[in-house]
C-alpha cells in the first residue's frame, strides 16, 4: 500500500477505482519519517546489533518505509536486511534495485513464501501502511471472517496487523503500522488487539484527527515492542481497546476510577434492558410506509435525537432520499413481518443516536415512537415498570460520566474524528450507578439536562475532580450540539 504512485487520472477513473479496491494509497513522507524515527532509535539498534537487523514491510508499495528504515539504521551504525512484499506487479517493478530490498510479489496474507524469508527468531522490525479494505463494501470484502481472528466486518488492515504480530521477533521485535483509526476500538478487531496486548506493549502512537492522505480515512500510527513478559498498557487493559490513542489527544477526560472495576456492584445497563439496533431489512421494510401523515407512530431517526430531547416535528429530516417535516409510519401499510416488528417496539423505551460526539438519548415512556435505522433502542426487561426503568436509563445515558466511558470504549470508531459509533453490545456493558437516580430522573423530566448530568455523576460516585473534568468536557459538547441544532435544521437519515 505504501508509496502507491499517484497519477492524474481524475475522480473515479479506472486507476482510482483500482486503488480503492486494493486499498493502495500514497503515504506522505512526514508520516513515514515519524513512524521510522519512533521505531529505529539508537538504543534499539544497539540492542539488536548481534546480527543484521531484519525488516519486512508486508505491503511495501514502492518501498519507501524500507528505504527510510535503512537510512535510520545505518545512521545509528547498524546493518540491515530488507524484505518487501506487494501484490501489485507494476508497483513491485518500480522499486529501485539499488535500494537493496529483497522483493516478493505476493499477497502477504495468503502466500506461504513469507515463511521462507522469515528469520528463525522473527523479524526485528515489521513496518508499513497496509491496505484499508472495508468489509461493508462488496468490492473489497473478503466474504467472511479472517483466518487470523476477528469478526466478519474487521478491516483488512487488522489482518495485516495480526500478520505482523506473527512475523515479528516475540522477544524484543517491534511492529509499527499506519492504520485506520477505527481499528483502535472496532468490535470485530477486538481479538487481534487482545492477542497483541498479551504479547507486546504499545510504546508510541500518533493521531491528528485529520485525513492525512488520499484514502480519505482518518488514520493513526502505532508502534509495539514484543516481549515474553509484556503487559498491556493501563489504558488498553482497562477498556479492551486502544482508544487512548484518540482520547489522550482529543480532550476526553481520563476514565473515572469507578468504571475500572470488572464487576460493578450494581450490575450493568444490560441487566435492565434489552438493547437492539435495526438494520437494512427493517429500513427497507419501513420505507413504503413513511410519510408526513396525520396519524401513525412518529419515526425517530438519529438526527432527531438530542440529549434528553426529541426534535421530531421541530426539525425536518431526510429519509430514503425524501424530506419529511414530521415523519410517521402508517402501520397498516407494513407487511406482516414489519407489522410484528412495529408492535414489539411500541412499548416504553429509550432511543439512542448511533453516531455522536457524546451519548444522545431520549425517553419514550409511553411507547409511542418507532426507531429509525440505525438508532439503538433500549427496552426495559421488567415490563411492569417499563416507563420508570426507561426514565432511569435515559438519565444515566444523559450524563458526563456515561459519555466519557463511551469514548474510552469506542474512541476512533466514528465516521469523523469527533464522533463515536454507539452500539447495543457496548452500551450493555455500561456500569449501573449505585446511588439513587430519583432526582436525576426528575431533572430530566423537567428538561434540565445539565442538572441531570450532575446528579447522575454523583450517583456514579465520581470524585470532585473527575466530575469537574467530565462536566467541562461534556458541557462543551452540549454547546456544539445546541449550535448544530440552530444552524442545521435538516439532518440526513439515509441508511448508513
Amino acid at each position: 500500500m505504501t508509496g502507491e504512485r499517484i497519477t492524474n487520472d481524475g475522480p473515479e477513473s479506472g486507476a482510482t477505482v483500482d486503488r480503492k479496491q486494493r486499498g493502495a494509497w500514497f503515504t506522505p513522507t512526514h508520516l513515514v519519517d515519524a513512524l521510522v524515527a519512533a521505531v529505529v532509535t539508537g538504543e534499539f539498534v544497539e540492542r539488536r546489533r548481534r546480527r543484521p537487523i531484519h525488516v519486512i514491510d508486508p505491503a511495501c508499495g514502492d518501498g519507501r518505509f524500507l528505504v527510510a528504515v535503512r537510512a535510520a539504521v545505518e545512521a545509528h551504525g547498524g546493518d540491515v536486511r530488507l524484505v518487501g512484499v506487494d501484490v501489485d506487479a507494476a508497483t513491485v517493478a518500480a522499486i529501485d534495485p539499488s535500494c537493496g530490498i529483497h522483493v516478493i510479489r505476493a499477497d502477504a496474507l495468503r502466500d506461504g513464501r513469507l515463511d521462507d524469508v522469515r528469520p528463525r527468531e522473527g523479524f526485528d522490525i515489521v513496518i508499513g501502511n497496509p491496505p484499508y479494505l472495508s468489509q461493508m463494501a462488496a468490492a473489497t470484502t473478503r466474504g467472511g471472517s479472517s483466518v487470523r481472528g476477528g469478526g466478519p466486518y474487521m478491516d483488512a488492515a487488522a489482518e495485516f496487523l495480526a500478520l505482523g504480530s506473527e512475523l515479528v521477533d516475540p522477544d524484543g521485535g517491534r511492529l509499527a503500522y499506519v492504520l485506520p483509526q477505527s481499528i483502535l476500538s472496532a468490535r470485530d478487531a477486538g481479538d487481534v488487539r487482545r492477542n497483541i496486548d498479551d504479547r507486546a506493549t504499545m510504546f508510541w502512537s500518533a493521531w491528528t484527527g485529520e485525513r492525512d492522505f488520499a484514502a480519505q480515512v482518518v488514520t493513526c500510527a502505532v508502534a509495539f515492542e514484543f516481549s515474553p513478559t509484556a503487559a498491556a498498557s493501563l489504558a488498553a487493559s482497562s477498556t479492551g481497546n486502544w482508544s487512548h490513542v484518540v482520547t489522550a489527544r482529543s480532550g476526553v477526560p481520563a476514565l473515572a476510577s469507578v468504571f475500572e472495576h470488572p464487576e460493578p456492584a450494581a450490575g450493568r445497563l444490560g441487566d435492565r434492558v434489552r438493547l437492539n439496533a435495526n438494520f437494512r431489512d427493517e429500513y427497507y421494510g419501513m420505507v413504503p410506509a413513511v410519510g408526513d401523515f396525520l396519524f401513525g407512530p412518529p419515526l425517530i431517526t438519529s438526527g432527531l435525537i438530542d440529549p434528553g430531547r426529541s426534535l421530531w416535528g421541530e426539525r425536518s429530516v431526510r429519509f430514503a432520499k425524501r424530506r419529511f417535516t414530521a415523519p410517521r409510519i402508517d402501520v397498516a401499510a407494513l407487511d406482516e413481518k414489519m407489522t410484528r416488528w412495529a408492535e414489539q417496539r411500541l412499548v416504553p423505551k429509550v432511543l439512542i443516536a448511533n453516531q455522536t460526539s457524546i451519548l444522545e438519548a431520549v425517553c419514550d415512556p409511553l411507547g409511542e415512537w418507532l426507531p429509525g435505522v440505525p438508532v439503538v433502542a433500549a427496552y426495559p426487561l421488567d415490563v411492569t415498570s417499563g416507563a420508570e426503568v426507561a426514565w432511569q436509563v435515559a438519565a444515566v445515558l444523559t450524563s458526563p460520566a456515561a459519555s466519557v466511558w463511551a469514548w474510552h470504549q469506542r474512541g476512533g470508531t466514528g465516521l469523523g474524528p469527533t464522533a463515536i459509533r454507539v452500539g447495543p453490545t457496548m452500551l450493555a456493558e455500561l456500569a449501573w450507578p449505585e446511588g439513587s437516580l430519583d432526582d436525576a430522573v426528575d431533572a430530566l423530566r423537567a428538561g434540565d439536562v445539565i442538572r441531570c448530568g450532575e446528579l447522575v455523576d454523583a450517583a456514579f460516585g465520581l470524585t470532585a475532580d473527575e466530575h469537574a473534568a467530565a462536566m467541562a468536557w461534556w458541557c462543551s459538547a452540549l454547546d456544539r450540539i445546541g449550535e448544530r441544532s440552530r444552524s442545521h435544521p435538516v439532518r440526513d437519515a439515509n441508511l448508513c
